[in-house]
């Protein structure tokens, strides 16, 4: 069996204690989910990026599929490549790179495969997205800048 985690608003706890984890209305419908590595930043690496969009708590939810399930697996907003749960996990332990790397479950995870919900952790994963750390931002514009981190100051150098 191999696990994952999903990263969720705390309000949902509850919902997803009594009915699992439901399927997303994106393009690609499935349950969003990064394996667990021993590499503790990339397992909890969307933490921050998920934080940005408003979640006020978060909470991850580790579950466990067997290894044989069919996933998809690649970079955020990139093309995914179907494989094995358990090529999943391989391949991210191999990876150059981990960082930005997610898995799609197509189907909805069952409460009786969580096997544990916890807080997730504040200051872990990427902020814009996973090569950003030290490079500049792409536009100090008050519209792109606005509701973001140090926006003032960004705006302030610019001018």
């Amino acid at each position: 069996m191999s696990s994952f985690i999903h990263i969720a608003d705390k309000i949902q706890e509850a919902a997803i204690r009594k009915n699992g984890l439901k399927m997303g209305r994106r393009k690609i419908r499935g349950v969003y989910a990064v394996p667990v590595v021993p590499d503790y930043a990339t397992t909890h690496q969307w933490a921050r990026e998920l934080k940005r969009r408003g979640m006020q708590v978060l909470i991850c939810v580790q579950f466990r599929i067997p290894d044989t399930e069919i996933v998809w697996v690649g970079q955020y907003s990139g093309e995914k490549i179907q494989m094995t749960a358990s090529e999943a996990v391989a391949s991210v332990l191999e990876h150059s790179d981990p960082m930005g790397l997610e898995v799609l479950i197509p189907r909805k995870v069952a409460p009786s495969e969580i096997t544990r919900i916890y807080p997730a952790p504040r200051l872990v994963g990427w902020r814009y997205y996973p090569s950003a750390k030290g490079k500049k931002p792409f536009c100090h514009c008050r519209y792109c800048n606005r509701g973001e981190i140090r926006a003032s100051r960004l705006i302030r150098e610019e001018s």
